[in-house]
């Protein structure tokens, strides 16, 4: 488990996720969440509250995205709430996650209105 001052995103292309589970009942589960979710790359801290029923993941929008992480809670067998505000919400974190991968392989602007050589 990280505090909540490690969870905060560091640099313009990371981001902080939080996701209610469910199934997240007992430490053993946090420590196979947190396992589960740091295999996949860009992953940067795992935070687990299971009073809460739910986990904070900060990752790099370079390098993962939200529905692959969510693809892989269901398939470790710890699958998200599913109502109309996390379907919402996860709409806009993906939407958000695509935008940033997509800005960040943009070229660097022109500084002081003069266009690239």
């Amino acid at each position: 488990m990280h505090t909540h001052d490690s969870m905060k995103p560091v640099g313009p292309w990371e981001v902080k996720r939080s996701i209610k589970i469910p199934a997240l009942s007992h430490e053993a589960d946090g420590i196979a969440v947190e396992r589960a979710i740091h295999s996949l790359s860009g992953i940067s801290k795992v935070s687990t509250d299971v009073g809460k029923h739910k986990i904070i993941v900060r990752y790099d929008t370079r390098q993962s995205e939200y529905r692959v992480i969510l693809a892989l809670l269901e398939q470790v067998g710890f699958p998200p709430v599913r109502n109309w505000w996390n379907n919402f919400k996860g709409n806009w974190y993906q939407y958000c996650d695509t935008n940033a991968r997509d800005n960040a392989k943009l070229p660097p602007p022109a500084c002081c209105n003069k266009p690239p050589k």
